[in-house]
């Protein structure tokens, strides 16, 4: 069986023509989904524009705005800026811009089993964050997070194998960002 890793790079080679098209980030979203056991609304794909972040998945989330590299509220922007990844198992207590997290996203994706439907209203509790780095720098991050009305209904922790398969996934996906 292939590494998620090498899965991903078959992946992003089967993308890299189109880039990081909308049908693109929903391929790659989907597979980060079922790589991780989360929905497909518990992923984001976030592109830099200059000196902004926008979303590229979910696709409803691009049109709400961007955010700014220089905002000391938002994970994303950090994540970017420091260029380090993070795993947040306490994220609905860490001090974060939760504008993005009131959109309804209207979505049901894919159902993981044992998992209810509704959990896509719920607050994000735990949180896994990475920059996607090419050799001129950062070009996005990926986010893969659970939701639940509480830190265990939302379910297991992030452990440090999963930041490092997230992070191989976003060292093989970075050719889908140019």
């Amino acid at each position: 069986m292939a590494t998620p890793a090498l899965a991903f790079a078959q992946l992003a080679h089967d993308c890299e023509v189109d880039g990081l098209s909308i049908e693109n980030a929903d391929r790659i979203a989907q597979e980060l989904a079922k790589t991780f056991n989360v929905h497909g609304d518990e992923v984001a794909i976030l592109r830099l524009q200059k000196t902004n972040l926008r979303f590229v998945y979910p696709g409803k989330l691009a049109n709400v705005g961007s955010i700014p590299l220089n905002t000391n509220t938002s994970v994303a922007a950090r994540t970017a800026t420091t260029k380090r990844a993070e795993a947040i198992n306490n994220f609905a207590q860490t001090k974060h811009a939760s504008i993005f997290e009131a959109v309804e996203l209207g979505q049901k994706s894919q159902h993981i089993a044992g998992q209810k439907d509704e959990k896509h209203t719920n607050p994000i509790q735990k949180l896994m964050t990475v920059p996607v780095v090419a050799a001129n720098g950062v070009l996005g991050v990926i986010q893969v997070c659970r939701k639940g009305k509480s830190a265990p209904e939302a379910g297991a922790d992030f452990g440090p194998p999963d930041l490092q398969r997230l992070v191989a996934i976003a060292t093989a996906l970075a050719k889908c960002f140019k």
